[in-house]
């Protein structure tokens, strides 16, 4: 077995990497190349060039190939279960009747529930 990874998400590592090196490339080589030239010519140069790096970065921190979301039934149980905890916390720190706080923790069981019935579901 290998560690390799597949199609688009091999892809989608290399493309920041290589759009960097791309922007990087081009400003460089504007600015040595038309450094006698026209200050417009090199003033564009180094513009795609910074526009390359910023797509690069850009793409790098949101990726559009790669799509990591695929349990999104579960995460919203998930969800649900953490404003369940955040209403607990709030409960215990307010010092909220016992009767709430276990309507909220027996609410929580549910949760934890209806999690194990999604899990593994990819709709």
């Amino acid at each position: 077995m290998t560690n390799r990874k597949r199609g688009s998400r091999a892809l989608s590592t290399y493309i920041p990497v290589a759009a960097a090196v791309l922007g990087v490339t081009v400003v460089v080589t504007s600015v040595v190349f038309f450094y006698v030239e026209s200050d417009l010519r090199r003033l564009i140069s180094v513009t795609l060039g910074l526009g390359v790096i910023i797509i690069g970065v850009w793409f790098a921190a949101n990726p559009l190939i790669k799509r990591s979301r695929r349990f999104t039934t579960l995460r919203a149980r998930v969800d649900d279960f953490l404003d369940l905890t955040r209403l607990l916390n709030k409960m215990v720190v307010e010092e909220a009747e016992p009767e709430d706080v276990a309507r909220t923790k027996a609410k929580m069981h549910e949760a934890v529930e209806r999690m194990v019935d999604e899990a593994g579901k990819t709709s």
